[in-house]
């Protein structure tokens, strides 16, 4: 159910934030959150993927790949300057981030991309070619911010 809750909540920040509120408007506080939920909801869909290759599913591949193309194009703006690690707002996000920016959204960029090319291979219901083309989405895209600029879980 939280899961659930979390995909809703990340698809309607999504949603509002890329058409309503330009993310400029929004505080740093509120950055934050609406750039968690969207995470928590891609991560959501992440494990349905998952699942939908191994039930040999294309349509739920190409649903979950399509919502976070979706999702991802409302990130790029979400990282508002002094929502880094160790501030007051609980994240991973290193300091470093703001500084290369054209990095973030590069790799921004990438993960729309592929999952859009995921999207394309799961209309085939191919396993294999949506594993392998999930895992270049995973690690291009998602890997491409989450490696350089995302720091440790709290523990």
């Amino acid at each position: 159910m939280k899961v659930m809750r979390s995909v809703i909540i990340g698809a309607a920040l999504a949603m509002s934030v890329s058409v309503v509120a330009p993310v400029s408007a929004l505080d740093a506080g509120k950055s934050v959150y609406a750039r968690k939920a969207i995470m928590w909801s891609m991560a959501a869909h992440m494990k349905g993927i998952v699942a939908g290759i191994k039930l040999k599913d294309g349509k739920t591949v190409a649903a979950g790949a399509n919502a976070i193309a979706a999702m991802a194009g409302a990130l790029g703006g979400l990282f508002v300057k002094g929502t880094h690690q160790g501030s007051v707002y609980k994240t991973r996000a290193k300091k470093e981030i703001w500084s290369n920016i054209p990095k973030v959204i590069a790799a921004n960029k990438t993960l729309i991309r592929e999952a859009k090319a995921l999207a394309k291979v799961a209309a085939g219901n191919n396993p294999g070619a949506m594993g392998k083309q999930f895992g270049r989405m995973a690690k291009l895209g998602c890997g491409g911010c989450h490696r350089p600029f995302r720091g440790p879980k709290n523990k």
